[in-house]
């Protein structure tokens, strides 16, 4: 889904949820971020794909006052994103992206910059979204893995319980892979996963899900981000947490 709808949608969803609590049978995504961040102390997220900063301001938002890092190649994206981070002094912009590799990698950028990505967009999303899919031209850009900057990044990654927010357009297992070790550090994890993949080679809901849980995570929610126009579930945020991690609340 584009960015710029998802924060209009999620600006006015933590409003609400903040206002007035948990609805009867409805759990909005702010809501839900409130309570895991104090249930697994979380004082340090790593906003991957972070497009022009929508979802550090969501996380200021609800209430989140630790620090944040949020990673975007896209250049017109990160000037962008870096004015608006210089702005608060605990948020950091870095001008690359996350991976499975230490390279530099041909990135797409599409009509609409909130689709750009690694991947190529898939039959059912130029069908559903026409030219704003599309790609506009392709870019070379930098490519880190986790595991090798965020001992650079954050000093002690022992010291700080991080959670690591994933929006990549397809490329999010490719963060995992490139984040190996590190993982040990992350207490919960959120990423977008497509139960109609709208990019080429981009693995199921399911999937992700049980990769997840392969690596110690469990599910705490399910957040419909859209719908095609029969009100089919498209994507979902999924948000999970590590195993036995002990909870604040």
């Amino acid at each position: 889904m584009p960015r710029a709808i998802k924060d209009v949608v999620r600006t006015a969803a933590t409003r609400i949820g903040c206002a007035m609590g948990r609805l009867p049978g409805v759990e909005l995504l702010g809501p839900h971020l409130e309570m895991l961040f104090s249930a697994l102390d979380i004082d340090y997220v790593l906003d991957v794909g972070a497009h022009r900063g929508g979802f550090a301001r969501f996380l200021r938002n609800i209430g989140y006052r630790g620090s944040i890092i949020s990673f975007e190649p896209e250049p017109e994206n990160y000037r962008v994103l870096s004015a608006a981070a210089q702005r608060d002094s605990k948020w950091r912009a870095l001008p690359f992206a996350l991976g499975d590799k230490d390279t530099t990698a041909a990135f797409n950028v599409a009509h609409l910059s909130q689709f750009s990505s690694f991947l190529e967009p898939s039959t059912s999303s130029r069908e559903q979204f026409g030219v704003a899919s599309g790609t506009d031209r392709v870019i070379s850009v930098e490519m880190r893995r986790l595991h090798s900057v965020l001992e650079e990044l954050v000093g002690n990654p022992e010291s700080h319980r991080f959670f690591l927010k994933m929006d990549t357009q397809g490329y999010d297992m490719n963060v995992l892979d490139g984040a190996a070790s590190s993982l040990a550090f992350v207490q919960g994890i959120q990423t977008e996963v497509s139960v109609k993949a709208i990019y080429e080679e981009m693995i199921s809901y399911d999937v992700a899900i049980g990769r997840l849980q392969a690596l110690g995570f469990e599910l705490t929610g399910l957040f419909p981000v859209t719908r095609d126009r029969d009100l089919r579930v498209v994507e979902f945020d999924c948000v999970m947490r590590k195993v036995g991690q002990h909870s604040g609340t």
